[in-house]
């Protein structure tokens, strides 16, 4: 490594800047994914309008905002093992922490409204024991998260990780509690289809979020100060999220077919011949696109414009190579 200087820009070329577009389409997937799934859930509440699906689905993508970026703070996040590294990393970690501040001043809100309004909702058919169950996890997030999003700042990036895991734990015990008010409703509450639900609840917080990450602080962040150790850091802390990633995904799409199957079993032609089995056609098409990208992403070092945040060997290819910038 010490070949490179640190003062050397890690920045991308154009065809790199375009093969970027990849993840910001795996987002755009994710998200429509996601309402076509909100939909069918909501329909088997008998609550398919356009109102109360709109909610669920703020509701859940204010979630996966805070659930995905507390699992990158509070794990990927981490000090430079070399000392000389050190102050890069954790001036990267201050200001990565500092934009995914701004995101949970407004996720927080968004997340707490919709959860209320949701909250309501559920009370109001039935479901009274999750309700106060939910109530209680609500403030809980709220202190928490609203500690790390209004509070003091601190001057130590890490110090705040103890938090992060704190709130991460909270919002994925809400993710349990989601289920069961799904579950509870559509299919009496049974333990196997709570387990699958709260899993893929789960999934597609980390990984929404997670993405959420990647695109909107962590490039930013290493953009505004590139320099060799920050390409090290951020290009480990992207690795870490792919790690997980590859047991998110198959998470996610593996628990997708289960509650779908209920609604279409094995027959194919039922995903035609039914609304319902159309919107699940359209969510494992958009799954099937997802799945492509994240495979393409890796492969043409497509997950960030910034050389080496993919894979720390393009520093050394011709184009970024100290001899070719001099």
């Amino acid at each position: 490594m010490s070949a490179v200087s640190s003062s050397v820009p890690a920045t991308a070329s154009t065809n790199l800047l375009d093969k970027y577009m990849l993840p910001k389409v795996a987002l755009t997937v994710i998200t429509i994914a996601s309402l076509v799934g909100t939909w069918l859930t909501m329909t088997t509440h008998g609550a398919g309008a356009l109102g109360p699906v709109a909610v669920r689905w703020l509701h859940l993508i204010s979630f996966a905002a805070l659930t995905g970026g507390f699992m990158w703070m509070g794990l990927f996040i981490r000090p430079a093992e070399k000392p000389a590294q050190a102050p890069y990393f954790a001036n990267f970690a201050t200001a990565s922490e500092a934009r995914f501040r701004r995101i949970v001043q407004a996720a927080l809100p968004l997340f707490l409204l919709t959860a209320l309004l949701d909250l309501r909702r559920f009370g109001a058919w039935g479901v009274g024991w999750l309700v106060w169950l939910e109530a209680a996890l609500l403030i809980g997030i709220g202190l928490a998260v609203g500690w790390f999003a209004y509070g003091r700042r601190v001057q130590d990036p890490y110090r705040q990780q103890p938090l992060a895991r704190l709130a991460l734990g909270l919002l994925l015990l809400d993710a349990l509690v989601q289920a069961a008010f799904d579950v509870t409703l559509a299919q009496g509450g049974q333990p196997l289809p709570l387990a699958v639900r709260w899993l893929h609840l789960a999934a597609f917080g980390l990984w929404f979020g997670g993405a959420m990450w990647n695109i909107f602080i962590a490039v930013p962040s290493a953009r505004g100060m590139v320099s060799l150790p920050v390409v090290v850091a951020s290009s480990q802390q992207l690795e870490r999220f792919r790690v997980a990633v590859r047991i998110i995904l198959p998470t996610l799409i593996i628990t997708g077919l289960i509650q779908a199957y209920p609604y279409v079993g094995l027959n194919p032609s039922a995903l035609l011949t039914s609304p319902f089995g159309r919107l699940i056609l359209v969510k494992l098409l958009l799954i099937v696109v997802l799945v492509v990208v994240f495979i393409t992403c890796p492969m043409w070092r497509a997950c960030s414009p910034i050389a080496g945040m993919c894979n720390l060997d393009d520093l050394y290819t011709p184009q970024n190579s100290p001899e070719a910038s001099s």
